[in-house]
């Protein structure tokens, strides 16, 4: 067998092992982020949002004032998406949300490349919610 033929076969065995992979991409596009924070109040509000591993250890951690109708959201790290790429164990991570006046949730979500916590903000408390693509 000739060199060219079997770097052809490998490159060919390649793309067929990748193809499901790629063609996720493909049809759900590219990853949400990792959270997203709307103000859906009247007044500005202060967040505080803290991403917690499933190591108990801290992904994120950030503090913010957001005005009224205003959105603010932080991607997600390579490292969190290979994490979800290659990770069939199941790991999770926490998201915690805690007003200026005390208000606060949290929700533990999978680690998935088209999933996001999405917090709002109405009326001084606080909900967090899982949307999926």
């Amino acid at each position: 067998m000739g060199r060219k033929l079997k770097i052809g076969i490998v490159v060919f065995a390649l793309i067929i092992l990748l193809f499901p992979y790629w063609f996720t991409f493909f049809i759900a596009g590219p990853p949400t982020p990792l959270f997203t924070v709307h103000n859906s109040d009247i007044v500005p509000c202060v967040v505080t949002v803290e991403i917690i591993g499933s190591d108990n250890g801290s992904i994120y951690s950030s503090t913010k004032e957001l005005q009224p109708g205003s959105s603010w959201s932080r991607r997600k790290s390579f490292r969190m998406l290979s994490a979800s790429l290659f990770d069939w164990a199941g790991k999770s991570y926490v998201v915690h949300a805690t007003l200026d006046n005390g208000a606060s949730a949290n929700l533990s979500i999978n680690y998935h490349p088209w999933n996001t916590a999405h917090v709002s903000i109405g009326y001084d408390t606080v909900g967090i919610g899982e949307m999926t693509v």
